[in-house]
């Protein structure tokens, strides 16, 4: 380990540490397909200072890159179904929740707004995600229906981060 912020893997004990990225790049943010054979995570290998949601398979191979667009992107999160990625982008300091469908590239922008919205998470049936917003002021958590449809505030005192669901 030399410094530079990459990607790596190890047994549950920490032992038979394997690193599987190898970029001048901040590649950070992993997160596992739902059938661990992939992990999408964020990188700036493209140099200008604006990290996209890349793919690579599990041995850290075949990576590709399957955002484009936004200044900085975060998070990215596997759907259940593996079909599905949603992450952060943001936009001229807006942070909004995109949800990448693998099957046929397409982009759907779940929030539309002022606020930070951050941290997403999925639910364990695909449906709903999860996440925190300033929407209202302080940070708090909301959830959202995989389409964009059906946002709601879950919470509403003091501040509330990091949201996950249970299975």
């Amino acid at each position: 380990m030399d410094g530079n912020t990459e990607i790596y893997v190890a047994a549950a004990d920490g032992k038979n540490i394997k690193r599987l990225t190898f970029n001048e790049a901040i590649d950070s943010s992993p997160s596992w397909s739902p059938t661990s054979r992939e992990i999408t995570f964020i990188s700036d290998r493209s140099g200008l200072g604006q990290p996209q949601v890349y793919i690579m398979d599990a041995e850290g191979s075949n990576v590709r890159r399957v955002s484009f667009g936004g200044s900085y992107h975060d998070a990215p999160a596997w759907s259940p179904t593996g079909d599905r990625i949603v992450y952060v982008s943001r936009v001229e300091n807006i942070f909004d929740l995109y949800v990448l469908n693998l099957r046929n590239n397409q982009i759907v922008k779940l929030t539309e707004s002022n606020a930070r919205n951050e941290s997403p998470s999925w639910s364990s049936d695909g449906r709903h995600i999860v996440f925190t917003s300033n929407l209202g002021g302080l940070l708090q958590l909301y959830a959202i229906d995989y389409d964009g449809a059906n946002l709601r505030r879950l919470t509403s005192r003091g501040n509330n981060k990091l949201a996950d669901w249970s299975n």
